[in-house]
């Protein structure tokens, strides 16, 4: 029998493409699945799309038509994911439009790596308002091992699928939305640490680039981009100041199931949280250096680290 499949999508102000999105699901070669739509307090005609789809589909759920407000991104979508139950959860976002083979993708590659916690994720097509490609996001550069990904998160949410076994590991009741920077990121340290984090290499999602989501070019390794890097260091800062929130995060929730050079890095960069200093974040960045994808990238992070050790204390 086929694993039942749920679709976790969070809505907000999206009227523009969310026809389209839902319509790429309906179409999926895989069918044993269910849409459950949480609406984040939407102010345009979002609503009225969404409960015209669970009018006339009996497998999609607006999940919280009685109820609806505005919590933010990240409890929408954990919230959809602590309350509903199936065998494998996916998440959805609402402007992209997914591959006809994506959802069947990616129970492969769940099923492939079971039994245990699983969680997989996909490359995807970056396309323009009008679908026409521009580039893949990742090919293969991308990590899978716990202690890379805490320091940068590959992860792209609305590619993800994970397994019941690894939402128990989840603690809905305990976690501090306020350290936790992005669902994805968080669910995917879980499984990088306890479990297995898997790749498909293949892109199963058009991920829609328009004002509201435009991601980076390719033009990183330019000059002007560098300089405007070596000179403006506020996302960079916003960056570190994530790792150690989550860090602190991972810390308080699972430190008594980390062990080795995981559970080192880990509560130590969590000691920056509130309690860092200018010799703190230096002996950090000696000891326990980020683990970056190259060395450059780990230079500059131990840098700012250490230059704005008081970002840490808020």
């Amino acid at each position: 029998m086929k694993k039942k499949v749920a679709i976790l999508m969070s809505t907000y102000n999206g009227e523009d493409y969310l026809d389209e999105q839902i319509q790429s699901i309906i179409g999926q070669s895989y069918d044993n699945w269910v849409l459950y739509i949480r609406d984040d307090g939407s102010k345009d005609k979002t609503v009225e799309i969404i409960q015209k789809y669970s009018e006339v589909y009996k497998n999609i759920v607006f999940f919280n038509q009685e109820n609806i407000n505005n919590i933010g991104v990240v409890k929408s979508f954990m919230n959809l994911l602590q309350h509903v139950s199936a065998d494998y959860y996916m998440f959805s976002d609402q402007d992209d439009v997914w591959l006809e083979d994506r959802v069947q993708d990616c129970v492969n590659l769940v099923e492939k790596n079971e039994p245990g916690p699983v969680c997989g994720f996909t490359d995807l097509e970056i396309v323009n308002q009008d679908l026409k490609p521009i580039r893949r996001m990742n090919g293969s550069n991308v990590w899978t091992d716990f202690l890379s990904l805490l320091f940068t998160n590959c992860i792209t949410g609305c590619t993800m699928i994970l397994n019941d076994e690894l939402k128990k590991m989840v603690r809905f009741s305990k976690v501090n939305y306020q350290n936790v920077y992005m669902h994805d990121w968080w669910i995917g340290l879980i499984a990088a640490a306890f479990g297995k984090l898997v790749y498909l290499n293949k892109p199963t999602v058009l991920y829609r680039q328009h004002g509201d989501n435009v991601v980076g070019g390719n033009k990183k390794n330019t000059i002007t981009h560098l300089l405007y890097r070596a000179t403006h260091h506020k996302p960079e800062r916003a960056q570190i100041q994530h790792t150690v929130d989550m860090a602190y995060e991972f810390n308080r929730e699972y430190e008594s199931s980390l062990n080795g050079t995981a559970k080192s890095y880990v509560s130590s960069y969590a000691l920056l949280k509130n309690r860092s200093t200018f010799i703190k974040a230096l002996r950090l960045a000696i000891k326990k250096p980020p683990l970056r994808i190259n060395k450059k990238g780990k230079l500059f992070f131990s840098y700012l680290m250490v230059v704005y050790y008081n970002d840490f204390n808020n």
